[in-house]
């Protein structure tokens, strides 16, 4: 006796569909199998329900991605903008640093302005699939004067914890390896550097596969 051998949980959400579309299309009317379950036409709605969760989802992650745009765009104009004022008030405070601390700016030897000597909390992680079996890649927006990134790795479903430190990287990506297939892993991340460190990423998740 022969086995099906078909490994849903590694099928895309098109691979998924087709197979769906394709099964529920064999079954119907089928003598060899007279009482599927679920039926084809349980599958098709399913189908039908994915197909469209799909296509709202690439439109608003295309909409992400124009919004994304668009705020760094106006973040480069601020942060020039900033850069300009911070430039005018090292010039007209002649230095003092009363002067300066009552601009709400910081004056601290041997470190930046801004953001009084705390990093900025990392965002935009993204999360794939690496390129062998068993990895994952990470990949964030650089946080300004961060001389390095901490990952921690979660194995609980909700991502709520424990939390285990997982890689550490001086990059703004990193992959993770030796994963187990078909497991579903948590991951967050925090900027760091001598004497500080920043809040952690939200959690994001994949399965290994």
């Amino acid at each position: 006796m022969v086995e099906v051998e078909i490994d849903i949980e590694k099928l895309t959400v098109q691979e998924l569909l087709a197979t769906t579309a394709g099964v529920a299309s064999a079954l119907e009317n089928n003598p060899n199998f007279p009482s599927p379950t679920p039926t084809p036409a349980q599958l098709d709605q399913l189908a039908n329900d994915l197909s469209q969760a799909e296509e709202r989802y690439r439109e608003e992650r295309a909409t992400a991605a124009a919004a994304r745009s668009a705020r760094d765009d106006i973040a480069v104009e601020l942060r020039a903008a900033l850069a300009k004022e911070v430039e005018y008030v090292q010039k007209a405070s002649g230095g003092s640093i009363a002067k300066i601390l009552s601009a709400n700016l910081h004056v601290d030897e041997g470190s930046s302005i801004w953001p009084f000597n705390r990093l900025g909390q990392v965002e935009e992680v993204s999360i794939s699939a690496g390129d062998q079996p068993g990895e994952i890649d990470l990949a964030w927006d650089p946080v300004a004067g961060a001389s390095g990134y901490e990952v921690q790795i979660a194995y609980d479903l909700l991502g709520e914890g424990p939390w285990e430190q997982s890689g550490a990287t001086t990059g703004s990506k990193i992959t993770i390896e030796k994963l187990n297939n078909r497991t579903r892993y948590w991951f967050r991340v925090h900027a760091v550097r001598e004497g500080a460190t920043g809040e952690w990423s939200e959690p994001v998740t994949r399965f290994a596969r």
